[in-house]
């Protein structure tokens, strides 16, 4: 049994092959063209099952570094408040000392009085620190300052303001915030003292009405208080670091995420350059050999 090639087959297997020839060329200098392999899932099924989970991994990791950014934000107004309350406390103890000098008569103490209600006004305006728009220790409380500029008081709660900076179980959730009742305790206001009245008040007091003993007495209650902010404040360092370590190692993994998603989805530049070359020559050899094997005949000229 004999076949017949005709001149009709011989032209569509021929220009089948330059078509195919031409899809590849073309394909190729798309990929030159975008710097990518992967336009279509088609291309590489697997390999863009890999970048899509490699982008989501991205986009977490850059959720997480955004939440460890807002939370350094917090953290650091924190922190710089307390270290001024801090210099404050010092200042005031210093002065408490100074009172219980018995060389001082009632103008020099009501003087220093006067200098502790100046520094208690000014640790209140601290303790009220915002940040953006939202006081720092008011806890998750939607108020407008966390203390009572007149009387002290805390408005706000001692809820945590979370954020969440990895996916590690158990530890991927980090408080950002220090509660104002922990931080301040007793300072401006207290609950169990006679009206209320804060230890700065307490001892404001005492200076004018020469109470010596109850200036002792405060003065053993204003180390407490000091003790327990520096605790906190200690806490808001801590954190602070935790957070820069955590950021640190993300950085690294956000890296090893690009390098992977290039290998994925990004050509081989040079190794792409030749395989263009080497298309295109194969094309212009194959359109040479295509003219000599089909030669036109007076019937295309007719059609």
């Amino acid at each position: 049994m004999t076949f017949r090639v005709t001149q009709q087959t011989l032209s569509r297997n021929v220009m089948t092959g330059l078509q195919d020839n031409l899809t590849r060329l073309q394909r190729t200098q798309q990929q030159l063209s975008s710097g990518r392999r992967l336009s279509r899932p088609s291309d590489s099924p697997v390999d863009t099952v890999s970048a899509m989970q490699l982008r989501a991994d991205q986009a977490r990791t850059a959720q997480y570094d955004r939440n460890i950014d807002d939370g350094l934000a917090r953290l650091g107004t924190a922190d710089s408040s307390l270290t001024q309350v801090n210099d404050m406390l010092m200042r005031v103890r210093t002065l408490v000392l100074t009172g219980l000098n018995g060389s001082n008569g009632p103008e020099e103490r009501a003087a220093i009085a006067d200098e502790i209600d100046q520094v208690k006004s000014g640790m209140i305006g601290l303790a009220n620190t915002e940040y953006l728009g939202r006081p720092v220790f008011a806890g998750t409380t939607a108020t407008a300052v966390a203390f009572d500029p007149a009387t002290g008081a805390y408005l706000g709660n001692s809820g945590a303001v979370n954020r969440t900076v990895s996916s590690e179980p158990g530890s991927g959730t980090i408080a950002v915030n220090v509660p104002g009742d922990q931080v301040f305790t007793t300072m401006f206001s207290d609950a169990a003292a006679p009206g209320g009245q804060g230890i700065l008040t307490r001892i404001s007091s005492a200076l004018r009405s020469g109470n010596t003993a109850g200036l002792t007495t405060e003065l053993g209650n204003l180390d407490t208080a000091a003790e327990a902010m520096r605790s906190a404040h200690s806490t808001v360092g801590a954190r602070y670091n935790r957070l820069t370590a955590i950021q640190q190692l993300g950085a690294l993994h956000s890296d090893a995420i690009s390098a992977s998603l290039a290998n994925a989805e990004s050509i081989d530049l040079p190794k792409t350059i030749v395989d263009l070359q080497l298309q295109q020559t194969a094309y212009q050899a194959a359109l040479g050999a295509t003219a000599k094997i089909i030669q036109p005949s007076l019937a295309d000229f007719l059609h």
